[in-house]
């Protein structure tokens, strides 16, 4: 896999990839994005959201306009365009099968190591009804291990757009994504010495998903510098 130099170096399967996914989003689903600029444009920066659709991963990767590296079905890594094509992507594979795959949790800490940004989504797989689902540990022991910036963000519409029981998109459902201001490490983690630290973290980073939740819920559509 080809890690960029820097934010603004991206692969170039994966820039025009980003600019054809934006456009497919802009175009059939009215993809809007707020508090982009809440997301670090050089640093570290792991980027946790709620998850409820296949269009989740593009939504939220596209909004923060940085290099961002996501996961997939390790079975989608295959020989071929496929496997081809998903490493260009900067796609981490990942064995949802066999629980936590600590493989794939040494590959996020590394690349967050190297100033990369990554996007987990802490309740792991789809939700079967759109609501927020209780989280995982992995996003909060990836959190708790590579002590960075920590931006929450909350996709609005893909449930309705494209769910796991639908075998088509709703064309035209509105999707929209809003990124919250960053937690430091400070904020978010109660430090190795506390027995429940990863079960407090993922509380916490599923708290601030929440919350960002209420900024579609009350109509606004100025920046969520404050959330």
């Amino acid at each position: 896999m080809k890690v960029p130099r820097d934010n603004f170096d991206p692969p170039i399967i994966f820039a025009i990839g980003r600019w054809f996914c934006r456009m497919i989003l802009e175009d059939l689903f009215h993809y809007e994005v707020f508090g982009e600029e809440n997301v670090p444009h050089h640093g570290p920066c792991l980027i946790v959201a709620n998850h409820a659709s296949f269009l989740d991963p593009p939504a939220a990767v596209i909004g923060g306009r940085r290099c961002t590296f996501s996961f997939a079905r390790k079975t989608l890594f295959r020989k071929g365009v496929w496997a081809w094509m998903f490493e260009r992507f900067l796609t981490i594979p990942v064995d949802l099968e066999g629980g936590n795959d600590l493989g794939a949790i040494r590959t996020v800490i590394k690349l967050l190591r190297e100033n990369q940004s990554v996007l987990l989504f802490p309740e792991g797989s789809r939700s079967p009804d759109g609501q927020l689902q209780p989280p995982k540990r992995g996003a909060a022991m990836v959190a708790a291990l590579a002590q960075v910036p920590v931006v929450p963000a909350y996709i609005d519409g893909t449930f309705a757009a494209f769910n796991r029981q639908k075998k088509w998109p709703n064309w035209f459902s509105p999707v929209r994504v809003v990124y919250g201001k960053a937690l430091l490490p400070d904020a978010y983690d109660p430090g190795p010495q506390d027995p429940q630290r990863y079960v407090l973290i993922s509380q916490f980073l599923m708290e601030r998903i929440a919350q960002l939740k209420t900024f579609f819920e009350s109509g606004r559509t100025h920046s969520p510098r404050r959330l």
